[in-house]
């Protein structure tokens, strides 16, 4: 409210200032050159009311674009295959596969009779003639039973 004093009361001061000189000549009289003008000198004081617009700052939201961090791929450098410049001689050797049948005889087995010397130990038994002396000191008489048989058949 201070401020807007001050500025009406600057505005009011230059209106007299500027209605003052332009109907006393302005200051050219001043420093007496001698033409006959009387200074004349009042002090008017008015007061008006001068509506200042104030301007106040708000902030306004304006839309605008919010940097969103998006992956990005990653370049791995992966080996190419190039062109590999070879000489193919003229015209091209083509390679012929051809299947020939042998025919091969199916083995039969057979016996081979062969003589081998082989050693081969067996029990063989040998006569062996074993003499033993037994010593009787005298003869024993031994008795012997002696039977007769006798038949008595009609017929005979």
């Amino acid at each position: 409210m201070n401020n807007f004093f001050c500025i009406s009361l600057l505005v009011a001061i230059a209106t007299v200032n500027a209605g003052y000189s332009g109907s006393y000549g302005g200051h050219e009289g001043y420093g007496g050159d001698g033409g006959g003008h009387h200074d004349i000198s009042h002090t008017v004081e008015i007061t008006k009311h001068v509506p200042i617009p104030v301007y106040k700052h708000e902030a306004v939201p304006i839309p605008h674009t919010i940097p969103v961090p998006i992956p990005k791929p990653v370049a791995v450098p992966v080996p190419q295959p190039y062109p590999v410049h070879i000489k193919v001689p003229q015209p091209v050797a083509v390679p012929v596969i051809k299947t020939i049948t042998i025919p091969v005889e199916k083995p039969v087995p057979y016996k081979v009779e062969k003589e081998v010397a082989y050693h081969v130990e067996k029990p063989v038994p040998v006569p062996v003639e074993k003499h033993i002396p037994i010593k009787i000191p005298r003869p024993v008489p031994v008795k012997v039973p002696v039977y007769k048989v006798i038949y008595h058949h009609s017929k005979h």
